[in-house]
């Protein structure tokens, strides 16, 4: 604890984890605004979550790393004998961060595990103080809202609110959408297990930070939040990173040149941040893959946001930043112009990249891949479309493998080493010996590792979306070698396709999730089966345009020694005539040694693209 130096009353403060956080109570009086946080301010607040405390990399429960996620300023509002605090300053991220352990909390439950702590961080019980009656509450009340209340409480107990609730009060309906907004999030990023979901919580509840800075009565509170804001605690990175180029963009000839050069940096800062915006990036996590990319960095925390004007402060004048700070704000420029169309799967001249298609599939919201691109995006469109389907695979092996690996990968480490080396390759040989030295030793090591994992590979422990997407690249490549044509990964990836469960659920089997019993399925012939034996769902696979399903039904062969033959023989694509264990089994095998084909481990090179 520390004390703000301050005539009497004390005014002090708390560094605390959100645990430590919401072990107390927290009203927002009525006086408050309303909750006004939109779809991107909450999922910017979970990728932020997600990222500092490496959660998208792997288990969380071996990195130690925090995350501030700033102050908030509170006075005394206590009727029991609990300490309740009214939240003056920060109510937008307190409420938010209650909706995620909500969130965690409610995938849990459907996962059918049940989690004490959380429990006890959503709502508490205190004791009055006058009558001895004990007082069960939830941890963060609204008093400015009753609408916004009732919202909260029917998220608490998995609840739809009423229309005329999201219809009366903005608050309500902004909650409302931050609950779906988190719940999209977590099951797009979590995988179907609430061993998981206990992992993500115990790490955004102990290892995120925040500073309570506890006022002993109202007005000290506002007059602490005012001159908070006036002082301008509260700048972003980026706007002191904008007052520091301003500051060095200067001339020793003239005030003309000075005025001229101030304006010329007002147009390019304006661009930069248009090019940003329109493809609704934000600038921070592209100036932070910029420099990961570009510039020697600190990596022992994974260079967060909060310290890149740190960054130039400290290296700004060795970098020539200082000197020239409209040339690096061109640089910026074409940097950003770059990235935006690597997030919409475009190579630097607009045309398509199938490759970073694939890996907006696999990854999410997840953004670390951008660095290697960063490095490498001066390739020539070929050279750089081979470099993009490494990265793919490295992407998908590297996540698969997670669990399995004997040793942690920080991904963002490697990614930004091997970025600095990128940017010197220029001709086919160079990245030729690129790939040798920096992407195909870390495909080895992990390749007996990738096919433990798939050999366990199951609904329970892999995203959905990322399940699709492996079943979309066994049928893609299978296609491929019978065909010679490379169908579209699109394709398979609409809402007509499904993933299907040959063995019906209704058995209640335990191999009922593995691989081995999954297959992909038109949406139109997946109704008309539903939970039908194996015998009667024959006829139904049989229609199929999938050769992943089809094959298991009927043995797929044209003429003699024709290319689909061969490669129905060479992928041992075997039809069951009985569906029970052993053909999960065999069938899990099956799908594994061709998925070590798909992703190049496997000791022949059966795949091989022309760039």
């Amino acid at each position: 604890m520390s004390k703000i130096m301050s005539p009497s009353p004390t005014i002090e403060s708390r560094d605390l984890s959100l645990s430590g956080l919401f072990e107390d109570f927290y009203s927002v009086p009525d006086f408050q605004r309303e909750y006004v946080w939109e779809k991107q301010n909450v999922q910017k607040l979970l990728e932020d979550l997600f990222d500092n405390l490496s959660l998208f990399e792997g288990n969380s429960s071996s990195n130690l790393s925090e995350y501030f996620l700033g102050s908030i300023v509170v006075c005394p509002d206590s009727t029991d004998d609990r300490k309740t605090f009214q939240l003056i300053d920060g109510q937008q991220r307190v409420t938010t961060l209650y909706l995620v352990f909500c969130a965690l909390r409610y995938f849990i439950l459907e996962l059918g595990d049940k989690s004490q702590f959380l429990e006890e961080l959503i709502q508490g019980t205190a004791q009055d103080v006058r009558t001895g009656d004990d007082i069960n509450k939830y941890r963060l009340s609204l008093q400015y809202d009753s609408l916004g209340a009732k919202t909260i409480d029917c998220i608490i107990h998995n609840l739809y609110p009423e229309k005329s609730w999201l219809n009366s009060s903005r608050s309500a309906q902004n909650i409302n959408t931050a609950w779906k907004v988190i719940k999209v999030f977590l099951a797009d990023n979590v995988e179907d297990n609430p061993k998981r979901f206990k992992e993500i919580c115990a790490a955004i509840a102990n290892r995120a930070k925040i500073i309570r800075i506890e006022t002993p009565n109202l007005k000290n509170a506002l007059k602490v939040f005012e001159t908070i804001n006036e002082r301008g605690v509260g700048l972003s990175s980026i706007d002191l990173l904008k007052n520091y180029l301003f500051i060095h963009t200067s001339s020793k000839d003239s005030s003309k040149s000075i005025d001229r050069n101030w304006s010329s940096l007002t147009i390019k800062w304006g661009k930069l941040l248009e090019i940003l915006y329109q493809s609704n990036q934000e600038p921070l996590p592209f100036l932070r893959y910029y420099l990961l990319s570009h510039y020697s960095v600190e990596m022992q925390n994974n260079f967060p946001e909060e310290e890149i004007y740190s960054w130039f402060i400290e290296h700004g004048e060795t970098e020539g930043i200082q000197k020239e700070p409209l040339k690096f704000m061109d640089e910026l420029i074409l940097a950003a112009e770059h990235y935006c169309k690597f997030t919409h799967a475009k190579n630097v001249d607009g045309s398509d990249n199938i490759y970073l298609k694939n890996i907006a599939k696999i990854q999410g919201r997840i953004k670390q891949h951008l660095i290697l691109l960063m490095g490498g995006r001066f390739l020539e469109i070929n050279l750089f479309n081979k470099l993009s389907f490494y990265v793919e695979n490295l992407l998908f092996v590297n996540t698969i493998t997670r669990k399995a690996r004997r040793k942690d990968v920080n991904l963002t480490r490697e990614f930004a080493q091997s970025a600095r080396k990128l940017r010197y390759v220029k001709t086919s040989d160079d990245l030729n010996k690129f790939i040798a030295e920096n992407i195909s030793p870390k495909l080895d090591l992990l390749k007996e590792d990738f096919r433990l994992s798939l050999s366990e590979l199951s609904s329970n422990n892999l995203a959905k979306f990322r399940l699709r997407y492996f079943l979309a690249k066994i049928d893609q490549f299978i296609v491929k070698e019978s065909y010679g044509n490379l169908k579209p990964l699109e394709s398979y990836l609409d809402k007509s396709i499904t993933i299907e469960h040959i063995l019906p659920q209704s058995k209640k089997d335990p191999l009922f999730p593995k691989l081995g019993n999954l297959t992909l399925l038109e949406k139109t012939i997946n109704s008309s089966l539903s939970n039908k034996e194996y015998k009667d769902k024959i006829e139904g696979y049989r229609q199929s345009q999938m050769l992943i399903t089809r094959s298991l039904v009927e043995e797929i062969a044209v003429g003699n020694k024709t290319q689909l033959n061969r490669a129905m023989t060479k992928l041992n694509l075997i039809s069951f005539s009985q569906w029970d264990n052993a053909a999960i089994e065999q069938r899990q095998i099956i799908l594994v040694n061709i998925a070590m084909k798909v992703w190049g481990l496997d000791e022949e090179n059966l795949y091989p693209i022309k760039f």
